[in-house]
């Protein structure tokens, strides 16, 4: 690509280097969330990095210090390992590493399918074995025992990144991450939680207001945009 769009994703949203940097920030070193992408003329390629997230765009890091993103090639270079600081380091590292990489098309740049790629390949499904003697007595349960969760969400582009008792003792803080672009409703289902309340916070434990039970209504979305719950 002679003229692309450059995309990478931070840690709560998307970039680009040509339009969301001012004049003199850093326009050599990337440090990347999941991906990379660059798009034109209805192709568009990604590169996730999933263990090295040092990159640069268009042409290696050549100590030039530019002002303005400009214009590049759609060329990306991963750095698995930074060597360019040598006072009091060595130059050069040796022994075997073992990096991984997630390489994709599509004819646009889908932020939103990216990031929930990019999730599923550095936190990938863990599973474990269950045994009947894990369980020292037989009970009822309201769990099916073919396919069940704990907790469901109706919308692929709301992710629970966090869910963790609140500091003041009260309920516990539930954390999201939207990665779609649009107000709707998203619904919220936890079948073995009773809940007197839900509250939309701020902050983890700075009280916004109070919503409907089991129904979270999204009145303003952008991407990347966190969310705290509080389960009452």
């Amino acid at each position: 690509m002679t003229d692309p769009q450059f995309q990478y994703e931070i840690q709560n949203g998307v970039v680009d280097p040509a339009k969301d940097m001012y004049p003199g920030a850093g326009h050599e070193w990337f440090s990347i969330q999941h991906w990379i992408s660059v798009q034109q003329a209805g192709v568009s390629a990604t590169v996730m990095p999933l263990d090295a997230p040092l990159a640069t765009f268009g042409d290696i890091n050549r100590g030039e210090w530019p002002t303005e993103f400009g214009h590049r090639v759609g060329n990306i270079f991963s750095y698995v390992m930074n060597n360019y600081w040598h006072t009091n380091y060595r130059a050069a590292q040796g022994g075997r590493f073992h990096f991984r990489y997630v390489i994709t098309s599509a004819t646009r740049t889908d932020a939103a399918a990216l990031s929930r790629m990019g999730w599923e390949e550095s936190t990938p499904l863990e599973q474990d074995q269950i045994r009947s003697q894990d369980k020292a007595l037989d009970l009822p349960r309201p769990l099916n025992g073919d396919e069940a969760s704990f907790l469901t969400i109706d919308d692929p582009n709301l992710l629970l990144d966090t869910w963790k008792p609140a500091e003041d003792g009260k309920g516990t803080i539930l954390r999201f991450i939207d990665l779609g672009a649009e107000p709707r409703s998203v619904t919220i289902h936890t079948p073995l939680l009773s809940i007197s309340k839900i509250l939309l916070q701020m902050l983890s434990n700075g009280i916004r207001s109070r919503l409907c039970r089991r129904m979270y209504t999204l009145s303003k979305s952008w991407f990347g945009h966190t969310k705290f719950l509080r389960f009452v």
